[in-house]
């Protein structure tokens, strides 16, 4: 029998305001996919682990007749789908769809096939006011290394909001995180926040994909290192259809034929981030752009197998504590680097280990 340990709890009326839940999985170890087909689902502090589906969802399936889904606190270990998209979770609602993933830890999730969207994929209500969020997660080491297995994250509709996640050590074949968001006049209906997308190959093209033509996009303050794409073509580590605003990033150590990727005639604006590349298709705008110039420390959940390490790039390595320098210094060391909690699932007869570390930033 599994222990659970509740890592931290986020009220269902934080999110969905006026509803109630109709089916709670709470405190679960599934190996096997369960049944859900009541209109409000909420999982909380469950563990899915180890099993094939043979259809869309590994682990969760939740079709048409499910309109909002809470996935809180929960981890999926090698949850894989042979027949269908979305290795651990696969939700399609455009009719009256919502979905929040919290505190979740996805690791070893993929089609075993080449299908796409490896480790979920979730469609939900076109309407900025329908959220389609991942927030606080680590997602990690999901790797498909058939032809034509695209997609490891797939989020389509509503408006995106992916703060504090860390997406690092996966591999596939391309256009690896997708957001799809709805648009609306001069609005930001996805906003990529606080987060780490690291050490991710994608083996034909394209990392990070922002695919609504004509919308409004933000990456803010987050750490884009080491990302690589073997196959020589047209897009980029960060590829756009629309107005993308790129703000106080570290964007470091990627391989690819390009950085920023623009398809059409929008503008990719770069803002006070830290790069060693500005490779672009002839859309980029820079401003007040820096080398090297400013720590940036990001603090990520992690689980026992969604670790989230330290992040370095060549002379940029982490710092954990160091005595402040002499005045007599003046070189000032430059770090770009990912904090971690750590949050241990494991059998009662072990120890729960709960370890919180703290991050000090010395010039």
């Amino acid at each position: 029998m599994l222990t659970f340990l509740l890592f931290s709890r986020t009220a269902w009326n934080d999110y969905f305001s006026g509803t109630t839940p109709t089916t709670t999985l709470f405190s679960q170890e599934y190996t096997s996919r369960p049944t859900l087909s009541d209109s409000n689902v909420y999982v909380l502090n469950c563990l899915f682990r180890s099993f094939t589906s043979a259809s869309s969802g590994g682990a969760l399936f939740c079709s048409t007749s499910i309109s909002y889904l809470l996935v809180e606190s929960t981890s999926f270990f090698s949850c894989k789908t042979s027949g269908g998209n979305g290795g651990a979770i696969y939700f399609s609602n455009s009719n009256s769809g919502q979905s929040v993933l919290y505190e979740v830890c996805g690791y070893d999730c993929c089609t075993t096939n080449s299908n796409h969207r490896q480790f979920n994929y979730i469609c939900v209500k076109n309407d900025i006011s329908s959220k389609n969020y991942i927030n606080y997660s680590s997602i990690s080491r999901c790797v498909n290394e058939n032809t034509n297995a695209y997609q490891m994250l797939y989020h389509d509709k509503g408006k995106t909001l992916c703060p504090s996640v860390n997406i690092s050590n996966n591999k596939n074949y391309g256009d690896s995180v997708v957001f799809v968001p709805s648009i609306y006049s001069n609005t930001v209906t996805c906003s990529l926040s606080y987060s780490s997308f690291v050490d991710n190959i994608a083996t034909y093209h394209a990392w990070i994909i922002i695919w609504t033509s004509g919308g409004e996009y933000e990456i803010k303050s987050c750490n884009i290192l080491r990302n690589s794409e073997p196959t020589v073509n047209s897009r980029g580590t960060i590829t756009t259809r629309g107005n993308l605003k790129i703000m106080d990033s570290c964007i470091l150590g990627n391989k690819a034929n390009y950085i920023f990727y623009q398809e059409s005639s929008y503008t990719i604006t770069l803002s006070n981030c830290t790069v060693d590349s500005t490779s672009n298709n002839g859309y980029l705008t820079i401003q007040n752009t820096v080398t090297k110039s400013f720590i940036l420390a990001l603090n990520h959940m992690s689980t026992q197998n969604c670790h989230s390490g330290y992040d370095s790039v060549g002379t940029l390595t982490p710092i954990i504590q160091t005595p402040s320098p002499s005045p007599s210094s003046s070189k000032k060391r430059i770090h770009c680097y990912t904090g971690h909690r750590i949050l241990f699932l494991i059998r009662k007869e072990d120890i729960i280990s709960l370890i919180s570390i703290l991050i000090f930033n010395i010039k």
